[in-house]
C-alpha cells in the first residue's frame, strides 16, 4: 500500500491542531536531549548556574567598582534579573533556528510536522530559565528581600519570553535552509543586540529620549516585566507593549511562513 502524503496549504489553525497533536513526542524528545546535555558531565546543573553566577560578579564588579554607576537597588539583583530573560531568548534561537538542518535524518524517516523540531529546542533552555530564578530568590533572600507582590505573573512573562525568542528562530529555522548564512549573521546580531536591551542596566542609565524607544525592542519590556514581577519596580513604560505586538506579529507571520515552507526544508540530496 502507498501512502501519498499531499503537500497543500493548509489554514494556520489546522497546522497547529496537526502539531498539538504529537505533544508527547515534543516533551519526549525535549527530555531525551536535556538528558544527554547533562549526562556525561560531573557538574550537571551547576553549569547551568555557574555562567549567570560570573556573568553577574563580572558585570557588578565593572558597574559598581570602575563605572561607579548609581542603582536604587544592589547591582548584583539588576543582573541577575535580566540575564535569565535574555539568555533563554538567545538560547531559544541558537537552539532552534538550526534544529531543522540539524535533524534532518529524523525528518527524512518518518513523517511528522516539521514545526515539533524547533518546538522542543525551544523548551530546553526552561530548565537553565528556572535555575537562574531561583539563584535570584536566594539572593534575595541572603539581602534580606522578599519577592515582590506581582510575581504571580511571572508565568505570563515566560510565555512571552518564549514567544519572542520563537518568533526569530522560526524565521530563521525557515530561511536557513536555502540561506545557511544567516544562523551566523543572527548570531552576530544577538552579540550587537545585547547592548540595546537592558540586560546588565536599567533603562533609567540612559538620557530619556534614548530610554524611551529602548523598549521598540520586545526584550526590553519583557526585562522590565521580569523586573517589576520579582524585585517591584515600576512596570515598562506604555511602549512595552508595542514592542510586544511587533514580537508576535513576527511570531504568527514566523509561523505562516514556515508551514508554507516546510516542505521544502528537507534536503533530499
Amino acid at each position: 500500500m502507498e501512502r501519498i502524503i499531499e503537500h497543500r496549504r493548509k489554514r494556520l489553525t489546522e497546522e497547529l491542531r496537526e502539531v498539538a497533536r504529537s505533544a508527547g513526542l515534543i516533551r519526549t524528545l525535549a527530555l531525551r536531549e536535556w538528558r544527554i546535555k547533562y549526562a556525561q558531565t560531573r557538574m550537571g546543573l551547576v553549569w547551568a548556574v555557574l555562567p549567570v553566577a560570573l556573568y553577574t560578579g563580572v558585570y557588578s564588579f565593572f558597574f559598581s567598582y570602575v563605572l561607579r554607576v548609581e542603582a536604587p537597588l544592589p547591582y548584583p539583583l539588576i543582573a541577575l534579573s535580566g540575564l535569565p530573560g535574555w539568555n533563554y531568548c538567545k538560547d531559544i534561537i541558537y537552539q532552534a533556528g538550526p534544529s531543522i538542518q540539524q535533524e534532518q535524518a529524523l525528518l527524512k524517516k518518518s513523517y511528522l510536522p516539521k514545526l515539533i523540531i524547533p518546538l522542543y529546542k525551544s523548551l530546553l533552555g526552561l530548565a537553565e530559565l528556572l535555575i537562574s530564578l531561583l539563584l535570584l530568590l536566594g539572593v534575595l533572600v541572603l539581602l534580606g528581600r522578599g519577592v515582590s507582590a506581582n510575581a504571580w505573573a511571572l508565568p505570563l512573562i515566560v510565555a512571552a519570553n518564549f514567544v519572542t525568542g520563537l518568533s526569530v528562530a522560526l524565521w530563521v529555522s525557515a530561511l536557513s535552509g536555502r540561506h545557511r548564512d544567516l544562523y551566523h549573521l543572527t548570531a552576530a546580531a544577538l552579540n550587537i543586540g545585547i547592548w540595546f536591551t537592558p540586560v546588565f542596566y536599567l533603562p533609567e542609565l540612559l538620557p530619556a529620549a534614548y530610554s524611551h524607544y529602548l523598549f521598540l525592542n520586545p526584550m526590553a519590556g519583557i526585562l522590565g516585566w521580569y523586573r517589576w514581577a520579582l524585585l517591584g519596580l515600576a512596570p515598562p513604560p506604555p511602549l512595552a507593549w508595542a514592542g510586544l505586538a511587533l514580537a508576535l506579529l513576527l511570531f504568527l507571520s514566523g509561523l505562516r511562513y514556515f508551514f508554507d515552507k516546510q516542505h521544502e526544508l528537507i534536503d533530499n540530496s
